[in-house]
């Protein structure tokens, strides 16, 4: 611990500016500091304890609780930084009891969970005075770090009367946590100045928490208390404006000042004369202060005009002159606002300074109204403000007769175009035009050379389109160019059923579409997979190919089905099964019912599309139903015979 005083009397003397240090504690000797007192509902003792150590490693325990061992983890405190005067070593800081009785004796807390922990606040409280009597900007420093949680957190306080009341401190924070590592932590306040008797006091409140509370706890280290000390007199004079005046108005002079300044003393703003001296200044304005206070300056009425002139300020007690404010000022017997203008603006076409509208050449210190009569700045934005005649006042000051003129403003609708754009269509599908149009007004024309079109042409190639939005005086016409592709559309002809012997030669399918059909496409099988086109009677497999031709996008693809019979062509001759048979495909397996005795007894044959037997079964009732499943894809004949009567049908099954 080391405590450092100062004396009024020599900061006065010596005139310093710099920070007088008042109070340090390191910790590293005798602390000034009470451990676990019972101050702002504190208990003195508990599942918490304040220590003073140089620990920083963690380590391992246990606890009991509720008659359960529970082994527990301290992590490590962070490690100093280099920015304290003794890095690692003794600092203050709680500790959790169990901890501390099994060793580890780091910066640590129990938390409280409302079972085998209570809730409790533990506080530590210096136990000396230190004065800040006759000094200002009085500011607290320390390091700190507490990760702790909602419920579990830091507090600082401090007290002007020796420790019987303590105050808390909640700015610029009144809950120390969410930090693992350590921080430097400032507080000035108005409270601390000109105190005879000011202590400082630490607590940990551990409310209770289940969840979200962590270690480390809360610790401090290097506590310095510090005055701002105090600083010569002196004058500084801001920026003067306006800097082109009339006589008799105001001026406005702003300055700064420091130091102490006696009673009696008075600010004064002075003038020069025309040319920048102040061998005889004259004073427009003051104020008996002693800081810095601002008051009216005047130029006085009849001053001659003149573009050199200079101001500056000036303090009594002590006698003090600021440097002058560095910008020549002009000062003019009148007003000139310039003469009427009638102008229309191209809408969102940016911003107009409405001074530079006016005719003549109007004086740069008035003010602008709008239509309605509200003040204005005189910017006008052609995205954001509103036609109509604008009112621009020239009244520099008092002593300058006032003039106005105006501005009136007509806006018009810029022509948009929108951006240059690219699109496709498809010649059996004409779009329309204005669909394609990119951010803009959809009130112009599309051009195809001299020819104007609305929706896209049906003959395929690519066009050069012009769009043209046409503007209305003083705006110009906008223009966007649309680069489209007209695609052909395909088509892949018309398909149908074909019956063929299996003895036919080979056939190019495409042969057997009817139609126009493109000759780009391509063929797929009954399974879907890709097929050649050449069907061979012999070989192939019956049933429904597709013939698809791809189109190039928006155009879309087209196919065209070919359902491709074989036939065995054993002679058999084709034979129509009576009403009392029924023979049909459901898209998943063949059915064939019957109905009455004509063939009862009989044989009922299933025929695939080379003539062999696929199925053959007894009929046998007057009323049956025969379902076979899974069959392939393909041309199948169905047989029944009773005697010497016999019938056949025929069927196609596809997927």
């Amino acid at each position: 611990m080391k405590l450092y005083y100062a004396t009024l009397a020599i900061l006065l003397s010596t005139n310093i500016s710099a920070q007088t240090v008042l109070f340090t504690e390191d910790f590293e000797s005798t602390p000034v500091f009470t451990l676990n007192t019972t101050d702002v509902g504190s208990i003195s003792n508990g599942a918490n304890t304040w220590l003073i150590n140089a620990v920083y490693a963690g380590g391992n325990g246990d606890v009991e609780c509720l008659g359960f061992p529970l082994a527990f983890t301290v992590p490590s405190t962070a490690s100093q930084p280099v920015g304290i005067t003794t890095p690692n070593g003794n600092y203050m800081h709680t500790a959790s009891t169990e901890a501390a009785a099994d060793g580890i004796l780091c910066c640590s807390f129990g938390a409280a969970d409302g079972f085998c922990t209570d809730p409790g606040n533990h506080f530590a409280a210096m136990n000396t005075d230190v004065s800040t009597a006759g000094e200002t900007g009085v500011s607290l420093t320390f390091w700190w770090l507490c990760n702790g949680g909602t419920q579990n957190y830091g507090e600082v306080y401090y007290s002007t009367n020796s420790g019987a009341a303590w105050n808390l401190i909640s700015t610029p924070i009144s809950q120390y946590r969410n930090q693992t590592n350590w921080v430097q932590q400032t507080i000035t306040m108005a409270a601390f100045d000109n105190q005879p008797s000011l202590r400082f006091g630490l607590r940990f409140v551990n409310g209770t928490s289940l969840l979200g509370a962590a270690d480390p706890g809360f610790a401090v280290d290097e506590l310095i208390l510090s005055a701002a000390g105090t600083a010569p007199n002196d004058i500084s004079i801001g920026t003067v404006s306006p800097v082109a005046v009339c006589a008799g108005s105001i001026i406005s002079v702003p300055y700064t000042v420091t130091g102490t300044w006696g009673p009696g003393n008075v600010f004064a703003a002075e003038m020069s004369d025309a040319s920048g001296s102040f061998s005889a200044p004259v004073v427009i304005g003051s104020v008996a202060a002693t800081t810095a206070t601002p008051f009216t300056c005047t130029i006085p009425v009849g001053q001659a005009p003149g573009t050199g002139y200079r101001i500056r300020i000036t303090g009594s007690a002590p006698a003090t002159i600021s440097a002058d404010n560095g910008v020549d000022i002009t000062i003019s017997s009148g007003n000139d606002a310039g003469s009427d203008a009638t102008i229309a603006l191209c809408k969102n076409t940016g911003i107009y300074d409405l001074l530079d509208l006016l005719g003549g050449t109007p004086d740069s210190c008035g003010t602008w109204t709008t239509p309605n009569g509200v003040p204005f700045t005189g910017q006008f934005d052609s995205a954001a403000n509103g036609a109509g005649c604008y009112t621009y006042m020239a009244n520099c000051s008092v002593g300058c007769p006032v003039e106005s003129s105006q501005v009136c403003i007509t806006l018009v609708d810029v022509a948009n175009a929108g951006q240059d754009n690219t699109a496709a269509t498809c010649s059996d599908s004409p779009q329309n035009l204005f669909n394609f149009v990119l951010g803009g007004d959809l009130t112009g024309l599309f051009w195809d050379g001299n020819t104007p079109l609305v929706t896209s042409p049906v003959i395929a190639g690519p066009y050069e389109l012009i769009y043209v939005v046409y503007g209305n005086a003083p705006c110009l016409n906008d223009t966007s160019t649309l680069g489209l592709t007209v695609n052909l559309a395909v088509s892949a002809g018309l398909g149908g059923t074909v019956t063929l012997c299996e003895n036919d030669p080979l056939v190019d399918l495409f042969t057997l579409l009817s139609g126009t059909p493109d000759a780009t496409g391509v063929w797929t099988d009954p399974s879907n997979d890709p097929f050649p086109g050449i069907f061979d009677p012999g070989a192939s497999l019956p049933g429904l190919y597709t013939y698809i031709v791809n189109g190039v996008a928006p155009c879309p693809d087209d196919d065209a089905q070919l359902a491709v019979v074989v036939d065995p062509c054993t002679g058999v001759g084709e034979l129509h099964a009576p009403a009392e048979i029924l023979v049909r495909f459901d898209g998943r397996g063949l059915i064939v019912e019957m109905q009455g005795a004509a063939y009862a007894p009989g044989m009922l044959e299933l025929l695939d599309a080379t003539g062999a037997t696929v199925l053959r079964d007894v009929i046998r009732g007057s009323r049956e139903e025969l379902r076979v499943d899974h069959l392939a894809p393909g041309a199948y004949a169905v047989r029944v015979s009773a005697g010497d009567r016999c019938a056949m049908a025929r069927v196609l099954v596809t997927r």
